[in-house]
């Protein structure tokens, strides 16, 4: 399913704000990753990989 920026900019900030309600950020590292997928540049399994790699490390 392809998603227009706007779209993806959109469900980052409430992602992004709903985090903030808890308490939690997202590192830069992770705020590409989630970017990176949301845009289709990344499959489902390569994200999951990759962030359980980033959460072993940070």
């Amino acid at each position: 399913m392809s998603r227009s920026k706007k779209d993806i900019q959109f469900a980052f900030q409430s992602a992004r704000a709903s985090l903030a309600v808890e308490g939690m950020t997202l590192s830069e590292k992770q705020e590409a990753l989630v970017i990176d997928q949301l845009s289709g540049r990344m499959s489902e399994e390569a994200f999951v990989e990759r962030a359980l790699e980033l959460s072993r490390h940070e």
